[in-house]
């Protein structure tokens, strides 16, 4: 998220961030909490370069260590992220090692640690005694998508920021401008809110696959024919696809229009998405369709 995107959408939680470091009144350790694409990490990156960049009205957003802390290459900023899901005891002792071989008066230095959630219990553990020892002038950032899954007593020694959910017109804007055909846009708003998990679904283009054999679904259904038929022609699409979360988007596609369709009746709804199938069923046959596809969900 850009840095006025931030301040846009991202309003408290920004002034809080900053406040602290105007008044000088920062504390040691951060956590961000926030659903993902509501710029937690993104929040993590510009404190950084508040922090650590020396030019007045910081950050510049030109200089080299702004450069080099957008690329996560800074020499006074660790950023650790889970591996194979998860983030293990090695990857917090980097935090450990460098406040262990840094002196007091060595400068401002900023750690990031992204879905702190995802921590095993040994590397929670560490981390905790490291917050416990707060050292001058290092910064400790960490975002969550769920903060209570994090140790309650590593909770208790951070100041916790809640980001808000992101509109999904946000999304839509970011996609339009990359030249995203807004039916898709659209849909994939619904899957992620997150940029650049929404770019890898569409640059794959099964999203786009499995909008068309639904849309070719729901036409049978609204004409009064056997969808199954769809199904089957299209069966090769799901027996081949390995990752499950596909074949829940399929279902989510599928509510969605769906959805639409609902929507229509009140004359509040997406037109691209429908714009080519005839309603031809009732209210009652639409919401009926939807609690069975949601029992399935």
């Amino acid at each position: 998220m850009k840095q006025t995107d931030l301040f846009n959408y991202q309003t408290e939680a920004m002034r809080i961030l900053v406040n602290s470091f105007e008044k000088n009144k920062m504390v040691h350790a951060y956590l961000l909490d926030g659903e993902p694409g509501s710029g937690t990490l993104d929040a993590c990156i510009y404190m950084a370069k508040k922090l650590i960049c020396k030019n007045n009205n910081s950050p510049c957003m030109k200089c080299n260590d702004c450069k080099k802390i957008d690329s996560l290459s800074h020499l006074d900023l660790i950023y650790i992220e889970p591996i194979a899901d998860m983030i293990k005891k090695e990857q917090i002792a980097l935090l450990i090692q460098e406040l262990s071989t840094s002196s007091m008066d060595s400068g401002t230095k900023v750690y990031i640690i992204k879905e702190a959630e995802k921590m095993n219990t040994a590397a929670a553990n560490s981390l905790l005694k490291l917050l416990e020892e707060p050292h001058k002038n290092h910064y400790i950032f960490l975002t969550t998508t769920n903060y209570k899954r994090i140790l309650p007593t590593i909770v208790s020694r951070t100041q916790v920021i809640h980001f808000k959910p992101v509109p999904r017109t946000y999304l839509l804007e970011k996609l339009k401008d990359c030249g995203i055909e807004q039916d898709i846009g659209y849909v994939v708003s619904y899957l992620t809110s997150e940029f650049e998990t929404a770019m890898k679904y569409i640059e794959e283009g099964k999203i786009t696959n499995l909008l068309i054999v639904a849309k070719k679904i729901v036409d049978k259904d609204l004409k009064g024919k056997d969808s199954y038929v769809e199904y089957y022609r299209n069966r090769l699409l799901f027996i081949d696809e390995k990752e499950k979360k596909y074949h829940r988007f399929f279902l989510d596609i599928l509510i969605l229009i769906y959805q639409e369709l609902l929507k229509k009746e009140n004359g509040k709804y997406f037109s691209d998405i429908i714009k080519d199938l005839n309603n031809n069923i009732t209210t009652e046959e639409i919401i009926r369709k939807l609690e069975l596809l949601n029992i399935y969900q």
